[in-house]
């Protein structure tokens, strides 16, 4: 079976549900806005390999990146549309682990260093379309496709350093590495809330791409190397699960879980003499890629009729 005929019955199903659907609003239009704050933690990895063996692994831990949330969304009917946006509120956000292994004997590890992990820049935009599906009075689907860019920019300072692994520490001060990853996810996503009480419901959400697209930059500062690095067919996973409270028609606040999955996954590399500014050829499979996030969110949404 054939891709392009899996996305055809995939979309005349969406049309079908639509149709099926439409009949159960009133034509009605209402804005929503969704306000809040949220913490994460996990590892962003960064990886160099030789020969299918890992040369290099980089684990820049994330202790705790506070980041605001703003989102707005116009549902009309049935079908709605909205777009969120995340911001970084602190700057220290955890470590970094650096481990270096010999190119021709990978059991060996030849360098090991660990340092305090600055966020230098962090930014979400995502922006999605679906529509609105009543089963019943109790359960409610969301079907619904998106884009969304996430970046995340850190420095790892200060620290120490063990050469070889084991030998006494050698404290290095400033900046060594700047590390930024950017990436470019077209997904599709279905969230479904289950309206347990009156005022009390439940939310649960998947989200999947199979074709998300990456890129990251690595500043060796103190090297005078830049490295370079793309990523494509990248999987994205995305679950997440929440409790809402509505103490007024229009106005509710809740709590939720999300975990973000991006596997090891390897993309091509080249980097630049920042001294002369030489350009390397491209090495294919050279370089990797990670992410694995947890988020704790809490948010209020203000609904307005139109």
């Amino acid at each position: 079976m054939s891709i392009n005929f899996i996305h055809k019955k995939i979309f005349l199903s969406i049309i079908i549900l639509v149709k099926i659907n439409s009949i159960s609003y009133a034509g009605s239009m209402h804005l929503e806005t969704i306000t809040g704050a949220g913490l994460s933690q996990g590892t962003i990895g960064e990886y160099v390999y030789y020969n299918n063996q890992t040369l290099s692994r980089l684990n820049w831990n994330i202790n705790n990146l506070w980041y605001y949330h703003y989102s707005i969304i116009l549902q009309y009917e049935y079908l709605f549309a909205g777009i969120q946006v995340h911001g970084v509120i602190n700057d220290i956000i955890g470590t970094i682990d650096d481990s270096d292994w010999d190119q021709n004997n990978p059991t060996i590890k030849t360098h090991y260093s660990k340092h305090d992990n600055y966020l230098e820049r962090y930014a979400v935009y995502n922006g999605t379309i679906g529509f609105e599906s009543g089963i019943n009075d109790i359960i409610i689907l969301k079907p619904y496709i998106g884009f969304l860019y996430k970046s995340i920019k850190m420095s790892a300072r200060d620290g120490y350093l063990e050469y070889p692994p084991g030998s006494p520490k050698v404290p290095v001060y400033g900046v060594g590495i700047i590390y930024e990853q950017r990436y470019y996810i077209p997904y599709v996503a279905c969230e479904c809330k289950f309206n347990i009480l009156d005022s009390w419901a439940i939310t649960a959400g998947l989200a999947i791409s199979l074709f998300a697209q990456a890129s990251d930059i690595d500043n060796h500062v103190k090297r005078d190397l830049d490295f370079y690095d793309d990523f494509g067919g990248l999987l994205y996973l995305k679950s997440d699960i929440g409790i809402q409270y509505s103490f007024h028609e229009n106005i509710n606040l809740g709590v939720r879980c999300i975990y973000e999955f991006v596997p090891e996954q390897k993309g091509d590399m080249y980097y630049i003499d920042t001294s002369t500014g030489i350009k390397s050829s491209t090495f294919s499979d050279a370089a990797g890629i990670s992410m694995s996030l947890f988020s704790f969110e809490c948010l209020i949404t203000f609904k307005v009729d139109l």
